[in-house]
This record gives structure tokens, sequence and C-alpha cells, in this order.
């Protein structure tokens, strides 16, 4: 590519990237619902748009919406021991990534932001250690936090093609923010290890990890199972009152779940705008629970994305 060239793509990459951030800050300052800018917003391709902010202070009923990133695909999100929220994603704005500094290896187009009071955040970089090989993220990676302190990422390589062959791999982290590289997870002869738009929890009573992963049906999912993470003995099929991409919360006697609806839902008189909700005591058995997420938006669109949820002291945070 000549140098003219470079520096006039170099140029378009700043002037979208400038642009998009304007129509955040439109987007988080105006009041009306049925502005112009919200009604353009709905029909920028899927790269460009912003990632939204929905807030609840119980779960059901919505009280506020924003925009926290821009050029910003989003997977997962994690809360740390010292209150910062964690959001794991791609980053359409800078496809590097982050990058082992002793290898040179690197885990391409994933994006990380950080923030502590729910709608401001900056994007920052963790540190990568132990890469043996570079690594293209397919719409992943999701974190977890591991029931002895510190945190698990798991992420799947596209460098291949971002298909359900790509294999899954995780990487290690006491704070969350220095990671160190763990490899492919294996498994018992037979397992087929496959994980595509996973969601990932460690249930405290079997004391077993969780990988959920997407099947043909979208109110059924995969379970791979693990008693530490990184080697799987189990997979099988579950129904789900929900569908991916969802989220898993820990409220302690049991488990919270949004995702999105099933084909079940679209009947006459059901309200698809917001996220479907259940719960379980064992994060197998789901029932939807009786009083469903609901807010003041009431536009002809989805409203609250479930890539990620985030309990706080004060409420939930959905992103």
């Amino acid at each position: 590519m000549s140098k003219k060239r470079k520096n006039l793509y170099s140029i378009i990459i700043f002037l979208v990237i400038v642009f998009c951030f304007v129509i955040v800050e439109i987007f988080l300052t105006s009041n009306s619902h049925h502005s112009i800018f919200r009604i353009f917003l709905r029909y920028l391709p899927g790269n460009f748009k912003v990632i939204g902010a929905c807030y609840s202070s119980n779960g059901i009923n919505f009280e506020k919406q924003g925009a926290v990133g821009c050029l910003w695909g989003g997977s997962s999100g994690i809360l740390l021991k010292d209150g910062t929220i964690i959001l794991a994603g791609l980053d359409f704005s800078d496809r590097k990534g982050i990058e082992d500094k002793q290898t040179s290896h690197g885990i391409k187009g994933v994006g990380f932001l950080q923030g502590r009071d729910g709608w401001n955040f900056s994007k920052f970089k963790p540190e990568i250690n132990n890469l043996d090989r570079d690594i293209i993220a397919c719409g992943d990676p999701t974190l977890v936090e591991l029931p002895k302190g510190g945190y698990r990422m798991y992420f799947t390589d596209g460098k291949d093609g971002c298909h359900g062959t790509a294999p899954l791999l995780s990487a290690y982290s006491q704070d969350g923010h220095t990671y160190f590289f763990e490899g492919k997870i294996t498994g018992a002869q037979g397992i087929n290890l496959e994980a595509v738009d996973f969601t990932v929890l460690y249930e405290k009573n079997s004391k077993r990890y969780y990988i959920y992963t997407r099947t043909e049906n979208f109110d059924e999912a995969d379970v791979l199972e693990s008693a530490d993470g990184r080697y799987f003995t189990k997979r099988f099929r579950i129904q789900t009152p929900f569908s991916f991409q969802f989220a898993i919360i820990d409220e302690g006697d049991y488990y919270s779940a949004y995702g999105g609806h099933v084909p079940a839902d679209n009947k006459p008189g059901s309200n698809l705008r917001y996220p479907a909700k259940a719960i379980s005591a064992d994060g197998i058995n789901w029932e939807r629970t009786q009083d469903q997420p609901t807010g003041p938006w009431l536009r002809n669109r989805t409203y609250c994305n479930t890539y990620a949820v985030i309990k706080k002291e004060d409420g939930y945070y959905f992103y």
C-alpha cells in the first residue's frame, strides 16, 4: 500500500471514530426518546453501533439508559473485588488487541473497558503473558470469577476461521488486569469441546464449571462441565426459557439469568422489548419468573443488551 493511501486510510478511520464519539455524546445528552439522533443510531451498521447500557434498581423495572462506548462488540463483563467493572469484547476501532511484550504474540481484536459507576468507562489493555501463538478472537472473550480468588478469561482462536471448530483457550489472572495464558482447554475422550457464543458459570453448590454454548435451537443450550474449568468431562443439553446471548448473576441462594426471547414468546400481547428473566438453584434447571423485565420505553425495538449484566450495591447494569 502506498504512503498516500495509508495516510488516506488513517484519516478516514480517525473521522469515523470522531463521528462515532460525537454521536455517543448526543445519545447521552438527549432526553428525547424520539430524537432524530436516536432514530439515526438504529440504522448504523452493526460494527459502528455504540454499546448501550440500561439500569434497574431491582432487575425488573428499567429506569435509565445511555451509552458507554463506541465501535464496540460486547461479549461479557465482571465486577472486581475493588468495585471496578470490566467489560470485555471486540474493539472495532483498534484491531491490534493485546500483546505479550515478551513473546510479541497477541490476541487480536479484543478490547477492554473499565469503570466504577456503571456509566463512565475508559479503554485499557490488560497484560498477557506466556502466549505461544497469535490468536484472532471470535466474538469473545468471556470472564468468570474463580472460587478461590482470581479470574479466568475464556476465548476462541479464529485464526483458521470463526466457526464451531475454533479451539477454546483460557488465561488466568489474580487481579483482572494481568493474565497468564493457560493454553487450550482439554477434555475426556470423545467429549465435544466446541463452543460458540458461550456463557460461563462457576456453580458453587456442585463445585462445577459450566460453559453454556449455542445450539441450533433458540430455547436450548449445550453445557460443558468441568471440576477445574480446564478439563471437561461431560457435555449435555438443557432447555432454557431464554436465548443467547445471556448473562448469569449469582443472587446468593439462587441464580438469575437474563437473555433473549425464545420462539414460544412470539405471541399476541407479548412484550419483547426487554430481556427475558429466569431463575435456577443449580444452573441447569431454569424457570421463567412471573415478573418479567419491563420499562418506560415503548417503541418497536429491543432495549437493554444481556451480553453482560453486573449487579452492584445500587442495582443491575445491563450492557
